[in-house]
């Protein structure tokens, strides 16, 4: 069974781009001050990344993520998110709750469990993954988000723009669902 995001940490305030998506929809100086704008730009941001990353398997601004599934034929467990930066915690379910178990993560981005994790057992997965701040995530996807954003706001149709922005960062999965 693959391995499905369960959630992850919520973006803090600060790491929104909220003064470049400002620019781009043309607000005028003092924005910040109209009750609410703030809180609205913050909103848009935060589910243009939430699409942004769902649609291209990318995390952007770096947190902990966590993914959730049954352990599979051999060691390795390809994870439905990049980059990931650092393993944090591989759980498996036991009699008496969950017991933690080792793990690393290799070249690829995916993680290889230690011995004695057997198939078919549910493991809860915490990594962190993502760019780092807003400046280091690549400039197609920062330009997917700001679109996006802006479209949600102006109610215009930019789906096609957004895809050929984020294609290349998608995983291309011959023989297999998305």
């Amino acid at each position: 069974m693959a391995m499905t995001v369960q959630g992850s940490d919520r973006i803090p305030n600060e790491a929104l781009p909220v003064a470049q998506l400002a620019a781009r929809m043309r607000l005028a100086d003092g924005y910040e001050a109209i009750p609410g704008e703030g809180d609205r730009l913050r909103l848009l941001l935060a589910a243009a990344i939430a699409t942004v990353e769902r649609r291209s398997g990318r995390v952007t601004i770096a947190r902990d993520v966590t993914v959730a599934g049954e352990r599979g034929e051999g060691r390795r467990i390809v994870l439905p998110v990049a980059p990931v930066q650092m393993l944090r915690v591989i759980e498996m379910a036991g009699e008496g709750g969950p017991v933690t178990v080792g793990g690393a993560l290799d070249a690829q981005g995916g993680i290889v469990l230690s011995e004695g994790v057997r198939q078919g057992v549910p493991l809860r997965i915490v990594v962190r993954a993502g760019y780092g701040d807003w400046e280091m995530v690549p400039g197609e996807l920062r330009q997917a988000v700001l679109m996006l954003a802006e479209a949600l706001d102006t109610g215009e149709p930019v789906g096609a723009a957004v895809d050929a922005l984020i294609a290349p960062f998608r995983d291309v999965r011959i023989g297999g669902r998305r």
